[in-house]
């Protein structure tokens, strides 16, 4: 009896083999993005996908936190992940040196960036319009993430461009009653903050936003505009703010809705 189980069982086990070996397998012509609670992430480089090692269970949960609610501040995430300040920090630096994320300072506001192999190794779509990541990218998208808080604003479109021309506007906040506001985002020099207001002049805007990064350079875009010899109909148009008055405004309507 003890023999013919034996028989049996090598029988199976060749019969299982030789499926195996007819009908190999197809492999893909790429590496598999694993789903998140794998151990397996793929990095996206210029001459094709490397699959590295995974990432630690934290680092996944902030990186999903990130490409989420990307105009969260480093403060926020904490509470909404419920994770140490510990756990939080090695988490951001986990991403950091993976450069999966960016550290962006808006005033004394802490942002994470995600960059486009963040999303890729996630398995989701880049927000970005432009072919290669920049901070102004993020920037960009933070603000029209903030934008949407406001409730006069039905929707928003990144980066579209000015009628028939190739000149292109950060952001057009499409109002409910009809208007659209445009937003320019500045971060890094002045040089060319007249042209860029310049640019918006006749264009339909009831109200132009310049957005800086910190109170600061929010003076010198001013004062550059004052300068630039505009119009008064049109310099009445403008509007200097920081991304912070943003923030708070994002604040002030969560509370007041109780969401």
């Amino acid at each position: 009896m003890e023999d013919k189980n034996d028989i049996r069982r090598a029988l199976m086990w060749e019969r299982w083999k030789s499926f195996y070996d007819l009908n190999p397998p197809k492999q893909p012509d790429q590496p598999r993005i694993e789903p998140p609670d794998s151990a397996a992430c793929v990095i996206i480089q210029p001459d094709g996908p490397v699959l590295t090692s995974g990432l630690s269970a934290n680092a996944r949960i902030l990186g999903y936190d990130i490409v989420t609610y990307p105009d969260s501040q480093f403060s926020e995430r904490q509470s909404r992940l419920d994770l140490s300040a510990r756990q939080l920090e090695n988490a951001k630096t986990e991403l950091l040196n993976l450069t999966w994320i960016k550290e962006v300072w808006l005033g004394k506001s802490l942002m994470l960036a995600p960059t486009k192999q963040l999303y890729a190794i996630l398995g989701m779509e880049s927000p970005y319009k432009r072919d290669t990541w920049d901070v102004h990218s993020f920037l960009v998208l933070v603000a029209a993430k903030l934008v949407e808080h406001n409730p006069l604003v039905k929707h928003v479109k990144c980066e579209p461009y000015l009628g028939d021309s190739n000149s292109t506007v950060d952001l057009i906040a499409y109002l409910k009653n009809g208007n659209r506001w445009a937003y320019e985002v500045i971060h890094r020099s002045i040089t060319n903050v007249s042209a860029t207001a310049a640019k918006l002049n006749g264009k339909g805007f009831s109200l132009i936003y310049l957005l800086a990064t910190d109170f600061n350079l929010k003076e010198r875009i001013w004062v550059s505009i004052l300068n630039a010899g505009f119009d008064p109909d049109f310099l009445s148009t403008i509007r200097c703010i920081i991304f912070n008055s943003l923030f708070r405004q994002k604040k002030q309507l969560i509370l007041r809705d109780g969401s």
